[in-house]
């Protein structure tokens, strides 16, 4: 459990597959199954990983883990346009 919430605390963000939204580490919580969305009590999360996002120009850590990513006509494009860290 003191593993999780040191962990929970280095943690920014991550994607919350059942909400289909990015949550900051104010939104999870620890539990005794582990790390969880506060929102919808979902476990089912996703870490970032760095990633040149095609937007911001810049590598970035993706919530998505740049899954969206996909090659088109003029380059990269990412399908989420999330902006998440745009000013």
């Amino acid at each position: 459990m003191q593993k999780r919430k040191v962990y929970l605390a280095q943690m920014e963000y991550c994607y919350c597959r059942n909400c289909g939204k990015i949550r900051y580490s104010f939104d999870l919580e620890t539990t005794e199954h582990g790390i969880r969305c506060s929102k919808c009590g979902g476990y089912d999360l996703e870490a970032p990983v760095w990633v040149d996002c095609p937007h911001r120009k810049v590598p970035v850590k993706c919530p998505r883990a740049g899954k969206g990513l996909m090659k088109g006509k003029y380059g990269y494009e990412c399908e989420y346009r999330c902006r998440f860290l745009m000013p």
